[in-house]
């Protein structure tokens, strides 16, 4: 089934594409055999359809950090008139910079970037960003974690559908140790498509598929790595985006942030250091849900102040992928949140 609506000549997603990448958004490497049973369709079919959106460049998979492994830092960044694109450009282009969007308002763009230890986030700080000339004035925020967002959803299937799909990883492993040579390794094979198969990781890494499934299946079980779907959000019907700065009471920042990180429109949500102590990135149906977003805050969290709200203008890399003005990927550059520590002591 091929959709007859389009957005600027681009097709949109259909209800079976949204149904497909919704159950790969909960569970991004089912297996057509075990999703046949839950969509209705045969697993040829969702194979197919599948490579369909990926040819199109309008869905994809990837493996992202998460737990204990997981933080880094948002860059904001102002530059002279008319150099935004460009500056926006050199970061993306950078393996440790998962995430950039053009705004507007004080700063011209945002940047997320994604680093395993104190040690990496100063190196990227320090010595890992582009600042050019056309680079004005630049603001950084250290965060330890996300409460949510990461892996979003469309909520297209119901209950009984979800607990089909999702896997179940048992229980994790008691001892808990840091992340390996061989383990980074492994996640950046995965970095450009997170349904590549035990034997294709293998044949990379030089090893076996039973030793790849083995470390990943305990990389899952200890929540160090998780996978996640992505879609050209505006084809999906997503066709804004905003940034939230907010100040909630220290005591309460952690459960705010986990209850705000399970709204439907949250895309990034985690507690920074700073003036402000919590950033949130919503996706919108409309700029102007954004006031709805807003009042939504002062409803449920009237101890919470919003000090500073952001409409970004554009995505530029999204986790990995950069799109274009329609969401869809054009490039892909692996996030590597080890690449600034290379040959550092």
């Amino acid at each position: 089934m091929t959709s007859s609506v389009s957005l600027g000549g681009v097709p949109i997603l259909n209800e079976t594409d949204l149904a497909l990448t919704d159950a790969l958004q909960l569970n991004p490497r089912v297996s057509w055999t075990a999703l046949s049973e839950v969509l209705e369709l045969s697993p040829v079919t969702l194979a197919r359809r599948w490579q369909a959106l990926v040819r199109a460049r309008t869905a994809w998979t990837c493996i992202t950090l998460e737990g204990p492994s997981f933080r880094g830092a948002i860059i904001e960044v102002a530059c002279k008139p008319g150099t935004a694109v460009d500056v926006a450009a050199a970061f993306s282009a950078l393996p440790h910079v998962a995430t950039v969007g053009i705004t507007v308002g004080e700063y011209d763009l945002f940047a997320l970037v994604v680093s395993p230890t104190v040690d990496a986030i100063s190196a990227v700080l320090l010595d890992g960003l582009p600042i050019t000339p056309d680079v004005t004035r630049v603001r950084s925020h250290v965060y330890t974690g996300m409460l949510g967002g990461g892996r979003w959803r469309h909520g297209v299937l119901n209950r009984a559908q979800c607990e089909q799909v999702r896997s179940d990883l048992g229980p994790p492993p008691k001892e808990l140790r840091p992340l390996s040579v061989d383990d980074r390794a492994l996640y950046v094979a995965l970095g450009r498509d997170g349904r590549r198969s035990y034997t294709e990781v293998a044949q990379d890494l030089g090893t076996s598929p039973q030793v790849v499934k083995r470390r990943l299946d305990r990389l899952q079980r200890r929540g160090e790595v998780a996978f996640r779907c992505d879609v050209a959000r505006p084809l999906a019907g997503w066709h804004a985006m905003a940034m939230l700065w907010l100040t909630a009471p220290d005591a309460e920042v952690g459960g705010i942030g986990r209850a705000i990180g399970e709204w439907r429109e949250t895309r990034f949500c985690a507690p920074v250091v700073g003036r402000t102590n919590l950033c949130v990135i919503v996706s919108l149906r409309s700029v102007e849900q954004l006031e709805e977003i807003v009042l939504r805050l002062a409803a449920e969290y009237p101890q919470v102040t919003i000090a500073e709200r952001r409409l970004v203008l554009r995505q530029v890399k999204v986790h990995g992928r950069l799109v274009d003005e329609h969401g869809r990927s054009t490039e892909v550059i692996p996030v590597d949140p080890w690449g600034m520590l290379a040959g550092r002591a």
